[in-house]
């Protein structure tokens, strides 16, 4: 029972118990010396955390045409290195 007396909170202890009275004392010390009210708002930071917090937080579908966008660009990109550019202006090989 002593283990367990250690997660009781002070509102809910166990008076009846003997001895109880030096280890609520403790718990109560611990647990005035909390934080109180809501927890602050942490800002993004970084641009990862920004774009999450203004597209995927709000579950917004900008991020899938995003990721649309960028897949077409790099395959154009990828297409162009390896095709386009050789038969530009140029007979086939």
């Amino acid at each position: 029972m002593s283990s367990i007396k250690s997660l009781v909170p002070p509102k809910i202890s166990v008076s009846g118990i003997a001895g109880a009275s030096g280890s609520t004392a403790a718990l109560s010390d611990f647990y005035s010396k909390l934080p109180k009210g809501p927890v602050p708002k942490v800002q993004p930071s970084g641009p990862l955390g920004r774009y999450y917090a203004r597209y995927i937080a709000t579950s917004s579908p900008a991020p899938i045409l995003h990721a649309a966008l960028a897949i077409t660009l790099t395959g154009y990109a990828i297409n162009y290195h390896f095709n386009l550019k050789h038969h530009k202006q140029k007979e086939h090989h």
